[in-house]
């Protein structure tokens, strides 16, 4: 069932209707997104917490911003771990929609059919359309110095987006190559664009012997996605789980790609 959703998805093109950022801000996917701020903002500790929670006031001038699009697990302790450690690590804001603010919001269960993963796709595509379009509004992020990021299902959308607002993007755990998942991988980025692209050698779910690949003719990475793509990096991380944005070889490799992205 396709849910009520405050904004469209993408249409067949990959193009997206205008939204007032008044409109956007009062999405449920941008009012009940995890927001942390690094110290200095609201005070002398970091404030993490929920954007409609934000004070009025803050205390700094415009910070770089990366927006960070969750898993199919939604919001949780290792989302916020990873914002706070982004926070503290380079001084950025940070800010993760939450994709399951919106009412009957579908789900999926592994192995499901592809109508079914790309409904949840195309969501994940206008979250991205949403939050950029309330950044006007939040005055203290710098919109000159913006990051796409995201993991797993996240991910698929952060590759997929058309847009050029970001700097660079980072692709936590998604080979950005047609699999089980998607009808096609219909990557967006454009041939110059900054990538880090960091992979586990034994991901469970899109690597190439993972059981909802089986038959299929698979890379299980990007190499081919990638190939031509002179800015971007692609890291395999040996026996990583899925989920591996929080491991410390993961940070290493995101912490030097945002430096030399955000100098």
């Amino acid at each position: 069932m396709q849910p009520p959703a405050p904004f469209p998805p993408p249409d067949a093109d990959g193009k997206h209707t205008a939204i007032q950022a008044a409109d956007a801000l009062l999405s449920p996917w941008v009012q009940q997104a995890d927001l942390s701020l690094p110290a200095g903002c609201c005070g002398p500790s970091p404030w993490q917490g929920k954007l409609h929670q934000l004070p009025s006031h803050l205390e700094r001038p415009p910070l770089p911003l990366v927006l960070f699009l969750h898993g199919s697990s939604g919001l949780n302790e290792q989302t916020r771990r990873y914002q706070r450690w982004l926070n503290e690590a380079l001084g950025v804001a940070t800010l993760a929609p939450d994709s399951f603010a919106i009412p009957n919001r579908p789900r999926y269960r592994s192995p499901a059919t592809i109508a079914e993963y790309e409904t949840v796709h195309r969501l994940r595509q206008a979250e991205i359309q949403t939050a950029l379009a309330a950044l006007p509004l939040l005055e203290w992020v710098d919109r000159q110095r913006l990051v796409l990021a995201g993991s797993s299902e996240g991910a698929v959308a952060v590759a997929r987006w058309r847009g050029d607002e970001f700097l660079g993007r980072i692709i936590y755990s998604w080979t950005c190559e047609d699999n089980y998942f998607v009808d096609k991988a219909d990557n967006g980025f454009a041939e110059d664009c900054p990538i880090l692209n960091i992979l586990s050698d034994s991901d469970p779910f899109f690597g190439a012997s993972s059981e909802f690949n089986r038959g299929l003719a698979v890379l299980g990475d990007s190499r081919a996605a990638l190939r031509e793509m002179a800015n971007a990096r692609m890291v395999i991380l040996p026996n990583a789980p899925h989920t591996l944005y929080n491991l410390p070889a993961a940070r290493t490799h995101t912490r030097d790609f945002l430096l030399e992205l955000l100098a």
